[in-house]
Order: C-alpha cells, then sequence, then structure tokens
C-alpha cells in the first residue's frame, strides 16, 4: 500500500469501531468525499427515529471486529439482490454491503445491498 493511500485511509476512516482497519475503499474525486464499503453483519436498524440509522459487525483485514453505523438518509439506495427494498426490510442478523462517505456530522450511507 502506497504511503498516499494510507494517509487517505487514516485521515478519512474514523468509524465507531471495536478494532482497528477498514474494509475496502475507493479513491475521491477532486472535492467530492471518498465512498467506501464494508461487508458485515446487520446488528441494529433505526427506521422510526430520524435520521434513520443501520449499525454492522465486520472483521478487518487484521482480523479485529469493527462496529460501523451510518445515517441513511432518502438518497440511500437499499437492494436485496436487483430488487429496491426499504431500510426496514433490512432485518439483523442480514449480511449486507453498505457504501458510505464520511462528512463532519458522521457516516452516510450511499447504498446498502443484502445478498
Amino acid at each position: 500500500m502506497t504511503p498516499e493511500i494510507q494517509k487517505r485511509l487514516l485521515a478519512g476512516t474514523f468509524v465507531l469501531a471495536l478494532g482497528v482497519g477498514l474494509v475496502g475503499s475507493a479513491a475521491a474525486s477532486a472535492g467530492e468525499p471518498a465512498v467506501r464499503t464494508v461487508r458485515g453483519e446487520v446488528i441494529a436498524v433505526t427506521v422510526n427515529e430520524s435520521p434513520q440509522i443501520i449499525v454492522m459487525k465486520t472483521i478487518t483485514a487484521g482480523k479485529k471486529e469493527m462496529i460501523v453505523g451510518a445515517t441513511v438518509d432518502s438518497g440511500a439506495a437499499v437492494t436485496r439482490g436487483k430488487t429496491r427494498v426499504t431500510l426496514a426490510d433490512i432485518k439483523v442478523g442480514e449480511t449486507v454491503e453498505l457504501k458510505y462517505t464520511k462528512n463532519p456530522d458522521g457516516l452516510v450511507a450511499k447504498s446498502i445491498h443484502a445478498r
């Protein structure tokens, strides 16, 4: 891993975590936040509160557990297979892929995909 990639990961990847590291990332375009990806098990979903939130558990490349939570706004694409669903359809225990960006207020889901 190049020093530049390491700097980007360290500078833009703080998440509520038990453990250290990140699973997957994508380079950011000029002026746009990087879209990062994690895969893991859903441990909580809140749909009756604002903002809606998804929390998931993943295992890092270093074999450590990491907890990731992100807000889910109306612009986030939520799918199961090729079918669009709502966040309420995502259940605790399911395996999902979460794509998110980081802003000053925290992590924001761009897409959630259940298998």
